[in-house]
């Protein structure tokens, strides 16, 4: 936790900048009140933001002044009871005023992004390297502050999230009342408004799924956690292999009926497919790694004996029956 000092500081800039929240106000007003220096310590740190904001104001090498200042500070830490060491100097106090409240409103405030995926898929990447990819009818709003060593991610819709093992910040994504923090590196929310169900994989490491209230679940890697929005309630079940294909276009399927095989195909490739004959609950036991779907759907039919036949979108498959 940081001390004191750093937390004053920190509640006297969002003060200034008008981001204090009322808690924060009531905070920094009782720490006003414990002697006449705290107060006249905020209220000389007013006046000179107020001052710094004129137009005539002189420009300055602000690096440069930040570097002189802190040494100071550095050279009689622990001589003073106050916030900052008294340096006897009305010039000195007013430029460490100036140069903190410049270096906090420049690093306090958090880099926003807003991303949205309409009929295609979009990866973007946020500034720590932390990859979203978003499937179809999906967006987000994200807050990134490295300062603070924190990222949010608004999503509605589906996402698959890759953070690097090198984090620079502790990443939470919010799906309505949920919340989802990461404790590993890549998982997959599907959180749609319209939905009753909000749905977290676990690709890699580890996550927590909770809402305000309840502890909800702690997922790791190859599990899925499921909240039911009607009920409130949390369950987990084994995470389905193909969750991400529409990022990775990677697929393996098990044992699969051919009916649900084309539906996440066509989730994925954007295509209708229609079936001709009894051939739906055909099994089908095969892997495939970023392939055209011309190529996944000609081992489909040289293993299952079928035909298929392309009209624009449109795809045809038929068949007797399963070999």
């Amino acid at each position: 936790m940081k001390d004191n000092t750093e937390h004053i500081e920190d509640l006297i800039g969002k003060l200034i900048v008008g981001e204090a929240t009322d808690s924060e106000t009531r905070e920094l007003r009782k720490w006003c009140a414990l002697s006449s220096e705290n107060q006249k310590y905020l209220d000389d740190a007013l006046l000179i933001y107020e001052k710094s904001q004129l137009p005539e104001s002189p420009d300055f090498d602000i690096e440069s002044a930040w570097i002189r200042v802190k040494s100071q500070i550095g050279k009689k830490k622990g001589q003073s009871r106050f916030l900052l060491p008294s340096w006897g100097i009305a010039a000195g106090l007013t430029l460490l005023f100036a140069v903190s409240f410049l270096f906090y409103r420049q690093w306090s405030k958090p880099q926003e992004f807003q991303f949205m995926a309409d009929q295609t898929m979009v990866t973007e990447q946020m500034p720590d390297l932390t990859e979203i990819s978003l499937n179809q009818n999906s967006d987000v709003k994200v807050a990134y502050n490295e300062r603070k060593k924190s990222g949010r991610i608004q999503l509605n819709g589906e996402a698959l999230i890759s953070i690097p093992e090198t984090k620079k910040v502790n990443w939470i994504v919010e799906a309505g009342e949920l919340q989802i923090e990461d404790i590993g590196t890549v998982f997959h929310v599907k959180a749609f408004a319209d939905s009753v169900l909000v749905e977290v994989t676990v690709q890699e490491g580890i996550v927590r799924v909770f809402k305000d209230g309840n502890d909800g679940l702690t997922l790791y890697a190859g599990e899925k956690g499921t909240y039911d929005k009607a009920s409130g309630t949390f369950y987990k079940t084994e995470a389905d292999p193909n969750v991400a294909a529409f990022k990775t276009r990677a697929f393996v399927f098990q044992e699969e009926p051919l009916g649900q095989v084309l539906e996440r195909l066509s989730l994925v490739y954007d295509r209708r497919f229609v079936v001709e004959g009894d051939i739906s609950n055909c099994k089908l036991t095969v892997a495939f790694e970023n392939e055209e779907l011309e190529t996944i759907l000609s081992v489909i039919a040289e293993t299952l004996g079928l035909e298929v036949i392309y009209e624009n979108n449109l795809v045809r498959i038929s068949g007797d029956g399963c070999y």
